[in-house]
């Protein structure tokens, strides 16, 4: 896609969705960074505890309309981003939008066997009321191994 027609297609969103768009971009490239500077405990200990995977604390009262809203940004903001934005850094950059927000979410950490190579995939995926905000629909054949949250 031309930087003309994604100018122009940015330009035809409204505010909010610009502004969301911004912000993801931003959160992905810092959650990028993070990955690559950080080591992932020191990451964990400010997405909150791990929990069992049977620990399930949603609030149905929260903002749904706003968790959809950051799936879209987040999504569209890593695909036209310059760098592979995985699984991780998607995860991140959604619960640090929600956070902010003061929408409760849970970080899950999974896996999966992959039968070619007879090796175990990880992956990340989010999910805030009850929307599933970030990595899916992988995240359905994972078997979670827990998640975090505050």
């Amino acid at each position: 896609m031309s930087i003309l027609r994604l100018w122009r297609k940015f330009r035809g969103l409204s505010w909010r969705r610009r502004s969301l768009l911004l912000e993801a971009a931003f959160w992905l490239t810092v959650a990028r960074l993070a990955g690559v500077f950080v080591c992932f405990p020191r990451i964990a200990r400010h997405i909150g505890c791990l929990h069992a995977p049977a620990d399930l604390r949603a609030d149905p009262s929260q903002d749904r309309t706003v968790a959809r809203e950051i799936s879209w940004a987040i999504d569209r903001s890593a695909r036209l981003l310059p760098v592979q934005l995985v699984c991780l850094p998607r995860a991140l950059a959604a619960w640090q939008m929600l956070h902010l927000r003061g929408i409760w979410s849970r970080v899950h950490c999974g896996a999966l066997r992959d039968p070619e190579r007879a090796t175990l995939t990880t992956h990340a995926w989010v999910d805030a009321c009850g929307v599933e905000v970030t990595g899916y629909p992988e995240a359905h054949h994972c078997v979670e191994i827990g998640f975090f949250a505050q």
